[in-house]
């Protein structure tokens, strides 16, 4: 995001791999809290003036307790921990102390914020609404979050959080919040959490104005409609594409699809062939769905969404199986499906049905067979970890894998542990707060058993750590 600044070019971006010692060596040097790293769903972005660097700002996960900030919201305890994801705190701002240059950290703030949501969708696959800031008043006054329309709330209670208790630090510090969407208060209190209207597409952010409907409905004239011919008020078209996007966009219920179609414009909705502009009702999207074929709509609608993504080539695939709630009727067991589904965009590219006469490892070949893989990592669980499939992956897809090894490979898990990873420091550690837990995650590496293991084309072995402690305290650490 770039504007001009006193006849200056301004550029907020995130910063790149090669900056990542330098942006934290700045923090631990010339800001006051210092810096070791910055838990949850962080990004952290450089200012640039004419080339040259005058600023640091970090994000991070917000803050669980801030009865200030809950009350401006509203919300209630239930809906703070389903949707507190959708805050991002700016845990640490810093003009480089060499520059001095008057109303340059509102303008660094303002541009930030510009450019944050579409951050936050691209790195971690969902927006955040509101931006939150807690400033030392001891120290700071707060003026150049005031100066960029920052809210000033009032106060927090002086505690500090320390392992699972918090203490009483005797520094009440000063609550800021931006409303990063004008409605943000009402989505994030609301009783149904209306989905977006932009998708990601080939790694871009997409409004429903540009998102290419044509074409998806184009494929989607290849589906059989299940209805009788007499009574259809609506086309196939129109409820499937509807339905499509409508998921893409976050809806996960037949209600949140139909919500999320009423939410649209009118000339949003002529491009989805709505007849004069009227949304299908909610039981006419749920009756179609369930009637589709299920199997053709995974194909076309599958093969349509990897004709979005320009290539396979770096993403991460992983390959899991599931079970679907409530398909069980009668005597029948569960239907259970393998899937393929692209780490960060979250998109199922393939799906097939595991019969009740076999398991999930004589399907994977089936569910690769038609996608261009190469140079992508395929991702499996310990079920998975068998030497046919990493060969498949690695000849015949020209792809890499990463395979979790528990006890049903005991002489591979034995050679892992004998190397004893957890004795040195570990290559990577990252600290994560969501969904009611703090996660903590800590990884070792080593390519020390690379052609003594008898792994087809295993280059290296790592060890993982995790250790999950509840944020209302209830439960015990997981390790």
């Amino acid at each position: 995001m770039r504007r001009l600044f006193q006849k200056k070019l301004l550029e907020v971006r995130l910063i790149e791999k090669g900056e990542v010692n330098k942006w934290g060596e700045y923090l631990r040097r010339y800001h006051y809290l210092g810096y070791k790293w910055i838990p949850g769903e962080s990004l952290r972005h450089v200012a640039i003036l004419d080339g040259s660097w005058v600023a640091c700002i970090g994000w991070g996960s917000a803050a669980l307790k801030c009865s200030v900030r809950d009350e401006y919201i509203g919300w209630n305890e239930e809906k703070k921990l389903k949707r507190l994801y959708l805050i991002s705190n700016n845990m640490r701002f810093l003009v480089l102390p060499w520059v001095q240059i008057k109303n340059l950290a509102s303008a660094i703030l303002s541009l930030n914020l510009r450019r944050i949501c579409e951050d936050y969708v691209k790195v971690y696959g969902h927006p955040v609404y509101l931006a939150e800031t807690f400033v030392d008043s001891s120290k700071y006054k707060g003026t150049c979050y005031k100066a960029a329309n920052w809210k000033y709330l009032g106060q927090t209670r002086g505690y500090s959080k320390i392992g699972r208790h918090y203490y009483h630090n005797g520094n009440p510090k000063s609550v800021y919040v931006y409303l990063l969407n004008k409605e943000a208060k009402e989505m994030l209190n609301s009783d149904y959490l209306s989905s977006s209207t932009e998708v990601i597409n080939g790694g871009e952010l997409l409004s429903m104005n540009d998102f290419p409907v044509q074409g998806l409905m184009e494929v989607i004239t290849s589906i059989t409609d299940p209805r009788k011919k007499q009574g259809i008020r609506h086309k196939i078209v129109t409820i499937l594409a509807l339905s499509v996007c409508a998921m893409l966009c976050g809806a996960r219920s037949y209600l949140a699809i139909w919500e999320w179609a009423k939410g649209l414009t009118k000339d949003v909705l002529k491009r989805f062939d709505c007849d004069r502009g009227i949304v299908p009702s909610e039981p006419t999207f749920r009756r179609l769905l369930q009637k589709l074929n299920a199997e053709e709509f995974d194909r076309v609608i599958g093969n349509w969404l990897l004709q979005q993504i320009p290539s396979l080539k770096d993403k991460a695939i992983a390959i899991d199986g599931k079970s679907i709630k409530g398909s069980k009727s009668g005597e029948d067991v569960m239907i259970h499906l393998l899937s393929g589904v692209i780490h960060k965009e979250g998109i199922v590219i393939a799906q097939k049905r595991v019969s009740d006469k076999t398991n999930e490892i004589t399907v994977v070949k089936p569910l690769l067979k038609e996608i261009e893989m190469q140079e992508a990592v395929i991702t499996v669980d310990a079920l998975l970890a068998q030497k046919k499939i990493a060969e498949y992956i690695v000849e015949e897809k020209k792809a890499d894998y990463v395979v979790t090894i528990k006890s049903n490979q005991p002489t591979l898990l034995k050679d892992i542990k004998d190397l004893n990873l957890e004795q040195s420091q570990p290559q990577h550690a990252t600290l994560d707060k969501g969904h009611g837990r703090i996660e903590e995650r800590k990884i070792w590496t080593s390519d020390e058993l690379k052609g003594y293991i008898e792994f087809p084309h295993a280059e290296q072995v790592f060890c993982i750590k995790r250790k999950t402690e509840s944020l209302d305290g209830k439960k015990k650490p997981v390790k």
